[in-house]
C-alpha cells in the first residue's frame, strides 16, 4: 500500500522549539508517512539534533543546504521530491496534535474534492503556556470568499500534491509569506478548500514573531495582498484591509502585539465562524508533555 503523506519542513536555527515539533510528529496516531526535513543551513545545533533523529526512525529524510535557501524555495524543492498523494506542512517551531494527521486522511478520503484542507491552533507563548485559540472559516465558500484574509494557519494544511503542482506550487522568490500567495492562485484555479473545525497544532507566537515581521516583510504581504485582490476581483474594503499588517508593523515594538490583539475583533475571519464550536485542547498539557519528549536531546 502507498504512503498517503509526506511531512513537509523547513528549519533555520530551530534551536530549542524544533525537537518538540519533530517529536509531535513521531508520536502521530497516523503513522505511514515520510518526514521530509530541509535544513536551511543551520548553525545554531539544529543540524546535529536532526542527525540524532535520523538514527532514530527511518521515517525521517534531511536535506541538508549548503546556503540559505529561504522557506520557498525550500517547500518548492520539496513538493516536487515528495512521492506521496498528500503532503502536510508543518512548522519548525509548533507542536502538532496527536491524532492531527489521522483526522485529516480521514476527512479527504471522504471529501476526495478537497485540494487545502487545515484547521484551528492553539497559541502558545514563549513559555509554552496556552494564551488563545486561533479558528479560521471552515467551508469551501467562506475561505474562498476570505482568501485576501490568509483563512488558512500555514502549519496546519494538508495539500494534495497534484493539485499543487498544477498551479505551480509554492514561489521559489518568496522567503516569507509565499502560502498567502499560493493560497490566491488556488482560488484563481478553483481548487477546494476546507479547515477542520477543531486545533490540530499548537502555534507559538510570541514578541518575537512580530519582530520578524517587520515593515519589509509587511510590505510583501501587501504587495501580494493587492495583486491577489486584483485577481479574484476582490472589494474595495479588502484592498484597505489588507494594509492591516503594515500599519502594525510601523508601530512602536511595543505597542505591536497590543494592536494586533486589540484588531482581532474586526478580522472577519471571525464573523463567520460557528459559536458553539469547543476546542479540545484542555486535555493536553503541552510543555509538560514535551519537556519530557526532548530530554534526551538536550
Amino acid at each position: 500500500m502507498t504512503t498517503p503523506i509526506t511531512i513537509l519542513m523547513s528549519v533555520y536555527n530551530g534551536m530549542p522549539y524544533v525537537k518538540y515539533a519533530i517529536e509531535s510528529i513521531l508520536q502521530q496516531t497516523f503513522t505511514d508517512f515520510r518526514f521530509l526535513i530541509f535544513d536551511d543551513a543551520s548553525t545554531d545545533g539544529t543540524s546535529q539534533l536532526l542527525a540524532q533523529y535520523t538514527l532514530q526512525d527511518e521515517r525521517i529524510k534531511i536535506v541538508t543546504n549548503d546556503r540559505r535557501y529561504g522557506l520557498g524555495a525550500n517547500l518548492a524543492r520539496g513538493v516536487a521530491m515528495a512521492q506521496t498523494p498528500w503532503i502536510a506542512r508543518m512548522d519548525a517551531d509548533d507542536v502538532a496534535f496527536p491524532n492531527r494527521l489521522e483526522l485529516q486522511l480521514k476527512y479527504v478520503r471522504k471529501h476526495s474534492y478537497i485540494s487545502v484542507l487545515g484547521g484551528y491552533a492553539i497559541e502558545l507563548n514563549s513559555q509554552g503556556q496556552i494564551v488563545s485559540e486561533r479558528k479560521v472559516p471552515t467551508s469551501h465558500q467562506q475561505i474562498k470568499k476570505l482568501v485576501w484574509t490568509c483563512p488558512f494557519i500555514h502549519g496546519t494544511v494538508l495539500l494534495n500534491r497534484e493539485s499543487i503542482l498544477k498551479v505551480g506550487s509554492y514561489s521559489k522568490k518568496l522567503a516569507k509569506r509565499q502560502d498567502y500567495e499560493l493560497w490566491f492562485r488556488c482560488a484563481k484555479a478553483n481548487l477546494k478548500f476546507a479547515n477542520l473545525p477543531i486545533p490540530l497544532i499548537y502555534y507559538r507566537f510570541t514578541d518575537n514573531t512580530l519582530q520578524r515581521n517587520n515593515w519589509k516583510v509587511a510590505l510583501t504581504h501587501v504587495a501580494i495582498g493587492w495583486w491577489g485582490c486584483w485577481i479574484i476581483k476582490a472589494s474595495l474594503f479588502a484592498y484597505l484591509a489588507v494594509t492591516k499588517q503594515l500599519i502594525i508593523a510601523l508601530l512602536p515594538s511595543s505597542l505591536r502585539y497590543v494592536a494586533y490583539q486589540w484588531l482581532k475583533q474586526f478580522d472577519p475571519r471571525q464573523k463567520c465562524l460557528d459559536k458553539n464550536t469547543v476546542w479540545i485542547s484542555r486535555k493536553y498539557q503541552p510543555e509538560e508533555q514535551l519537556q519530557t519528549q526532548g530530554k534526551q536531546f538536550d
